[in-house]
């Protein structure tokens, strides 16, 4: 029996368009993306969906209907920079309390659903979409892709949604994120190199050599700083989102199967792999245990600290072993550093080494949906705000008694200085660097 499709909730704030009814669109077909924009596996099906704009955009109206989980991801303004950060160009639907999605029986993220010229349903699916299965599907519909337009590029180079951040000895890195580039720069703001590398996310460095997260694709790059050469390290990955390298070991936060894998640097072998690719929060050995969108390592004392996104958590490995020190599950967050510690979708970590200036012995967490960094004292549990008024932090860095942030909606660099509790924005003078 057919279904029509139901009326959509008034009184809903919609970007990138006019309201829009359904009744209005009858002649039309319809795609409905219900996503949230901090789940990766939603970003991942936002570019299938992009594209499907791009191809039959004349046949096809396309409307995303954003159903936030966390706090953040309903706020408007949140979602506005979401949506310039994926380059999301169509209507886009806010819908905090679910509305539209209880309409149309939209219980995951990603969902995606399609309603035909006449207003009925037909086709609802959920998860990450292929790309060349909604092509057959539409073009058996009768509609007609349009000839496809290269992205445009932007000109010039400044800081567009950086991601992550790396303080190695002699530079500091940065994903320059929204636009496919690592910067690397000293320590006075001067950049002397440009890498390319789509949607780089976390670096790691050892031997003179930089590696490097490319996360839409799957792959870890490594860069030769003495000569540029680039080489594909491991392909095939579910987004890659930060790394960690020491002793010959390849640390790698994989966010979209939900898993982190170790490897033999030398040989590129799997040593480990923690996680069973189900998001959720359980601790456990490697075969045991499950994580939510892991998108941040540090390594301190011997022990691998994550931040798993999904379930706003702050988790360590220890003696190959998972267990939990901040978080509940999935639907567990919040902003408090006193009773029960919660944060809200962190995306960064890094580890204060004894002897390394300030801050020996603790962890520096980029709380990204609470717009704060905060630090970790592991020996009793206990936490505090260092910085807030952020906006979406990623990623961050330490080197001597200075935090580098990378703030990413911002489309900045702050350093914090520990040992005078003040912070900047970092000043990059590009004029001597080159390409790579």
């Amino acid at each position: 029996m057919a279904v029509r499709a139901p009326a959509f909730a008034e009184g809903l704030d919609w970007l990138n368009s006019e309201p829009l009814l359904i009744s209005a669109l009858r002649g039309r077909y319809i795609l409905l993306d219900f996503f949230t924009f901090g789940c990766i596996n939603c970003i991942n099906n936002l570019q299938t969906v992009k594209i499907l704009h791009a191809r039959y955009g004349g046949e096809l109206e396309v409307i995303g209907v954003h159903m936030g989980k966390f706090t953040h991801e309903k706020e408007l303004n949140a979602l506005q920079e979401a949506l310039s950060r994926y380059g999301i160009t169509y209507a886009v639907v806010n819908d905090p309390k679910h509305q539209i999605a209880e309409a149309y029986a939209a219980k995951g993220w990603p969902t995606t659903i399609l309603i035909d010229n006449r207003g009925y349903l037909v086709h609802h699916a959920s998860g990450e979409q292929k790309l060349s299965e909604w092509v057959g599907r539409l073009s058996a519909c009768g509609l007609t892709a349009r000839s496809r337009r290269r992205d445009e590029k932007m000109s010039g180079k400044k800081l567009y949604y950086p991601q992550k951040v790396l303080a190695a000895p002699v530079f500091l890195a940065i994903a320059n994120t929204g636009s496919n580039e690592v910067w690397l720069s000293d320590y006075r703001g001067h950049v002397h190199t440009f890498i390319e590398a789509d949607k780089p996310t976390g670096m790691a460095y050892s031997d003179e050599k930089l590696y490097i997260c490319e996360n839409e694709k799957g792959r870890i790059l490594s860069y030769a700083l003495q000569n540029g050469e680039k080489q594909i390290v491991l392909e095939g990955l579910r987004n890659p989102y930060d790394l960690v390298v020491e002793d010959n070991r390849l640390y790698v936060a994989l966010a979209g199967s939900h898993l982190l894998n170790i490897y033999r640097l030398d040989d590129l072998s799997l040593l480990a792999s923690y996680g069973n690719r189900f998001e959720a929060l359980r601790d456990g050995n490697s075969d045991e245990c499950q994580l939510a969108q892991p998108s941040g390592l540090a390594l301190m004392n011997e022990i691998l600290y994550f931040v798993d996104a999904e379930s706003s958590s702050l988790r360590k490995i220890e003696e190959g072993h998972v267990s939990t020190l901040i978080g509940e599950g999935l639907f567990t967050y919040g902003d408090s550093d006193s009773g029960e510690i919660l944060l809200q979708h962190p995306q960064g970590i890094c580890a204060g080494i004894v002897g390394d200036g300030c801050g020996g012995g603790r962890l520096f967490i980029a709380d990204t949906f609470n717009n704060k960094v905060k630090v970790y004292f592991p020996d009793d549990n206990s936490m505090m705000t260092l910085l807030k008024g952020l906006n979406e932090p990623g990623g961050i860095a330490k080197k001597g008694c200075e935090l580098f942030i990378a703030d990413t909606n911002a489309h900045q660099i702050v350093v914090f200085d520990l040992s005078a509790m003040q912070s900047r924005v970092m000043a990059f003078d590009l004029e001597h660097s080159v390409g790579a």
